[in-house]
């Protein structure tokens, strides 16, 4: 195996990988440029049906026997389909466990750079995290609020000493409360609890 490759066995590793996919959504709906849309859709669809199971449940096009017939399905289908791909890539890389000698963890080798540069402090703290939130355009002041109660909770939770199972028991709610708040709440919040080890 090449030295920058290795095998997915922890968030970090799914963060990598996922991340830049959910950036790759982002922009193909942004460019409302159907041929993109579908480039994107089919290169979502080859890379994770295989391992999450009903991807494409509820999505245009979408059979459990046959996947997406492609023939049939225009620029709303993909815009649709996009978003909740977009969606459940969001929750995945937050709340999907990968044991160690999972398929996945055996079957997916990716291209990550391994470095042992000390040089970039990549941690979002608490406090960061409440400032993105404030300021965000799209929350108004009782969303702010919420989100922000809800940062303090995580912080609060983070720092109980209790085992990772009792404090992911207690992170699971916060995670459906902010996955329906859209993708920069998602992502600010999802990368505070990734960061705070729960084994997920």
């Amino acid at each position: 195996m090449n030295e920058s490759m290795h095998p997915i066995k922890n968030t970090d590793d799914l963060a990598k990988i996922i991340e830049p996919d959910i950036d790759a959504i982002t922009k193909a709906i942004k460019s409302d440029d159907e041929e993109k849309m579908k480039s994107i859709h089919i290169k979502i669809d080859g890379k994770y049906s295989t391992y999450i199971p009903g991807f494409g449940k509820s999505m245009y096009g979408y059979s459990y026997a046959d996947g997406f017939a492609y023939n049939y399905m225009g620029k709303e289908s993909y815009l649709n389909n996009l978003r909740i791909m977009k969606g459940r890539l969001e929750g995945y890389l937050c709340s999907f466990p990968i044991p160690q000698n999972s398929k996945i963890a055996q079957d997916i080798s990716v291209n990550v750079p391994v470095s042992n540069s000390n040089d970039i402090n990549i941690n979002l703290s608490f406090k960061d995290a409440r400032k993105q939130i404030e300021e965000m355009p799209g929350l108004n002041e009782t969303e702010t609020e919420e989100l922000k109660a809800k940062i303090d909770e995580l912080e609060q939770i983070d720092n109980e000493k209790i085992s990772k199972k009792k404090k992911w028991e207690k992170v699971k709610p916060i995670i459906s409360f902010v996955l329906d708040k859209g993708a920069d709440v998602a992502i600010t919040i999802m990368g505070l609890i990734l960061q705070m080890k729960l084994g997920i």
